[in-house]
């Protein structure tokens, strides 16, 4: 969980965690908060290592961002309501990053010479609900063309004038806890009869 700081409109580590439901910012304001706060949005999603390398350098892509260790690109996009148009628009993103020659990838960003023009960027959707058209989409994605594919959802929590941002996986989602139910069936549980005692042989 992340607080928003009003003040300087970006994320930080929070002080405390005793907070209300409340309304998630509109898709502008979170677009704003990621791209000021990025290296604490990767590091709440466990990706530390992709590194922002360009806000909105083109339209359509919202966030760029480059995996330091596979020296892979990441787009990023940010979106709110059902996730099918924003599997669209990462889509339209990465095919538009895939496009790039090696000139245009080392004039964006120094990170960016180690990519490999042509490969297909990962897409990290953030804030839009994976609906079973989202997730279908995706499943395909995956599973038929080997792209990669994450979503993020969003909520937020208030305490005064503090508000804090949860972010969970949405796509891939997390498996659900396994339930174990057990049953007891009362008809056997008497203990079972003792067994019977035999009477020595009579003596002859």
């Amino acid at each position: 969980m992340l607080r928003i700081d009003e003040s300087s409109k970006t994320l930080v580590a929070p002080e405390s965690t005793e907070f209300v439901p409340d309304a998630p910012p509109a898709r502008d304001e979170l677009h704003a908060l990621i791209t000021a706060g990025w290296d604490a949005f990767a590091a709440e999603i466990g990706q530390s290592r992709l590194k922002a390398v360009g806000a909105a350098p083109e339209p359509g892509i919202d966030l760029l961002a480059m995996d330091v260790e596979a020296g892979r690109i990441t787009v990023v996009i940010v979106d709110d309501g059902a996730g099918k148009g924003a599997m669209g628009r990462a889509m339209m993103a990465a095919a538009t990053v895939s496009s790039w020659d090696v000139d245009k990838l080392g004039a964006m960003h120094e990170l960016l010479q180690g990519a490999t023009p042509g490969d297909s960027p990962r897409m990290l959707i953030v804030g839009a609900t994976f609906d079973d058209d989202a997730t279908r989409l995706a499943d395909w994605l995956t599973e038929k063309h080997t792209m990669d594919v994450t979503g993020y959802a969003i909520e937020v929590r208030r305490r005064g004038s503090e508000r804090m941002l949860e972010v969970k996986a949405a796509y891939p989602a997390a498996p659900a806890a396994p339930q174990i139910i057990a049953s007891v069936d009362n008809s056997h549980s008497e203990p079972p009869p003792p067994p019977p005692v035999h009477a020595p042989p009579a003596a002859a």
